[in-house]
């Protein structure tokens, strides 16, 4: 019975090892949750050495999970759920909360900041095979902000006198 549990871990660390030359994640994190809060949105950068297809996400620390996009409808941004992303050879793919992103729906516990939370992704590659990459999250504090929101925030101050100024001169 060893023997074979042995071989499994073996066959697992194996796999994982493969996906990690296959595909690259980095960047991974989460925010701490405010109570009561169940979900959290996790951010990445993935990286494939092949055309592949980022097909599902999950945690043992929440009920489900799933690869979401940002869509414009009535002029409001909503989140909707999608059963696949796109992972084109060699070319950065940026899951954040400005766009694309994975959700964990159901959380078991609060997500602590300066924990990590573990998950995996399931990808698929255009000749067929599948992987699962088993990773770790960085949980950052609730107040964190994204690099694209500090790049908004910072641009949102200097952008407005200059609108309203262009408002002015065409008034």
């Amino acid at each position: 019975m060893k023997k074979i549990l042995c071989a499994g871990i073996l066959a697992m660390l194996a796999v994982t090892q493969a996906s990690a030359d296959e595909v690259k994640v980095t960047k991974a994190w989460t925010r701490a949750t405010a109570p009561g809060q169940d979900t959290a949105s996790v951010q990445l950068v993935i990286t494939s050495r092949k055309d592949a297809t980022l097909t599902g996400v999950m945690s043992g620390s929440a009920q489900s999970g799933e690869i979401h996009t940002m869509v414009m409808e009535n002029g409001m941004m909503k989140m909707r759920a999608i059963d696949s992303l796109p992972l084109p050879a060699k070319t950065p793919v940026t899951l954040g909360e400005d766009g694309n992103h994975l959700m964990l729906i159901g959380l078991r516990k609060p997500l602590r900041a300066g924990h990590k939370l573990p998950f995996a992704l399931t990808v698929k590659f255009a000749d067929g095979h599948t992987t699962l990459l088993r990773l770790l999250a960085v949980i950052k504090p609730l107040d964190t902000t994204s690099n694209a929101m500090q790049m908004q925030m910072k641009m949102e101050p200097a952008a407005q006198p200059e609108m309203q100024m262009q408002e002015h001169q065409h008034q």
